[in-house]
């Protein structure tokens, strides 16, 4: 049974972690795509607009006479001066194989369409010209992109000035479209190639972002399996407690004190147990812990001493308490009179007989510092780290009482009250606790 359920929580796990990294690479697959996507778009229309402004350029320099022709090599052919108070425009470098200027070619037709003059730079035959002709005459825009045996042309069509009759102006735009497709192939191989390489990488990610939750569930998993034990022990305490006492019917309340005794013992325990655990639930669930208003906090230690000293009496332990008057603290007054009794309660029990307790408090100008020592058997290096962990116990055995649960309480309560609690210890020396409170 508890290796099915081990292989069930770890195929939990696997499923959880190839989802993260399959949200990974969906998310980053999805970036890349709307990156190629705005690329391609953006390269496309800044070709348009700077073939859109050229193909003007000629346009202008057609009809006002300038260019009388473009020839199939060389040059442009200008006239040497532009019309009077003309501006003659500049050219951009022309891109291509041929130095002088774009695959560029120009024709004019009549009425009727019929084409009466081509530029020399005109490559395409007459059944061909004549196609391209009049599927651009065809064209609702004076401007755009046209398709013809298999070539994309960029085209702008305006009326002659002089005459009737249409002039059409044509640009290859074939060397930008293949320019546009091979930069949309090398960004997907990219992709494709970084996809590969984020799959590494989210693997890692994702065995990272798991890590704290298999320790969640690890933890979760110890505290119920200590919960289950520290509820478990008192009630079979209790039951054979009272199997002896029921075994006893004829015996009288008094002859059974011994018995009753008991299961009273371990009944307080178990709501001191239940109490505590209700405790760290609220804190869990992110419940308000404490309600804070001003209150004497030397009044509160002094009261809750009171009820220790009999206590330590019994033990023949020494209280040297050391509490400076009229300090107040703006806190929950229940609580920190809790941490005082986690603290008392702890020392008491690990203290040897003739040992001695300290408590001593005192105020700065930024803080109130509570000073909280024992000459009890101290605790390890090595447990220092995990004594405030839930049922952390240096010594596990159940002789001296308690669950484990009072250390993480107490620093919940102190963290609570925007302080802070540290310990330090030389074992069979001294323990001490160092707790600091804000000044309100």
């Amino acid at each position: 049974m508890v290796l099915a359920i081990s292989l069930r929580i770890n195929n939990m796990f696997h499923k959880l972690r190839l989802q993260l990294t399959l949200i990974n690479l969906v998310i980053i697959a999805a970036l890349f795509l709307i990156l190629t996507i705005g690329t391609y778009f953006f390269a496309e229309s800044q070709m348009k607009t700077h073939t859109e402004d050229f193909t003007r350029k000629i346009i202008f320099d057609i009809q006002a006479g300038i260019i009388k022709d473009i020839p199939l090599n060389g040059p442009i052919n200008r006239e040497d001066h532009p019309p009077s108070g003309e501006q003659r425009p500049s050219f951009p470098p022309p891109p291509g194989p041929r130095p002088d200027h774009p695959l560029v070619f120009f024709v004019k037709t009549d009425p009727n369409n019929k084409i009466f003059f081509e530029s020399s730079s005109q490559p395409l035959e007459s059944n061909q010209l004549f196609a391209l002709v009049k599927k651009t005459l065809d064209e609702v825009e004076t401007t755009g992109t046209i398709t013809s045996q298999d070539v994309y042309y960029y085209y702008c069509k305006v009326p002659l000035q002089n005459q009737p009759g249409m002039l059409l102006l044509f640009q290859n735009f074939q060397r930008e479209k293949d320019l546009l497709r091979s930069l949309v192939t090398a960004l997907l191989f990219i992709g494709f190639i970084c996809l590969l390489l984020s799959l590494g990488g989210s693997l890692y990610m994702a065995d990272r972002a798991i890590i704290p939750i298999r320790n969640a569930w690890e933890q979760q998993k110890c505290f119920l399996a200590d919960v289950s034990h520290e509820l478990r022990t008192p009630l079979t305490i209790m039951q054979t407690n009272l199997e002896i006492v029921f075994g006893n019917q004829e015996e009288t309340v008094a002859s059974q004190h011994k018995w009753l005794h008991n299961i009273k013992e371990e009944s307080d325990a178990m709501t001191k147990l239940v109490n505590s655990l209700l405790f760290l639930a609220r804190a869990d669930s992110k419940q308000p812990l404490i309600e804070k208003k001003h209150f004497s906090l030397s009044e509160a230690i002094t009261r809750s001493l009171a009820s220790f000293s009999p206590l330590a009496a019994t033990k023949d332990l020494k209280l040297h308490v050391l509490v400076n008057p009229d300090i107040y603290c703006y806190g929950d007054e229940g609580t920190i009179r809790q941490v005082i009794t986690i603290l008392f309660d702890n020392a008491i029990r690990h203290t040897p007989t003739s040992g001695q307790i300290s408590l001593h408090l005192q105020q700065n100008p930024k803080n109130i510092i509570l000073t909280f020592s024992d000459t009890g058997e101290g605790i390890p290096q090595k447990h220092l780290g995990k004594i405030f962990d839930r049922f952390y116990q240096v010594d596990t055995s159940r002789f001296k009482g308690g669950t484990g649960l009072g250390l993480s309480i107490a620093k919940l309560i102190i963290e609570a009250h925007n302080g802070t609690i540290q310990v330090t210890s030389e074992p069979m020396i001294k323990t001490e606790f160092l707790i600091t409170l804000p000044i309100s």
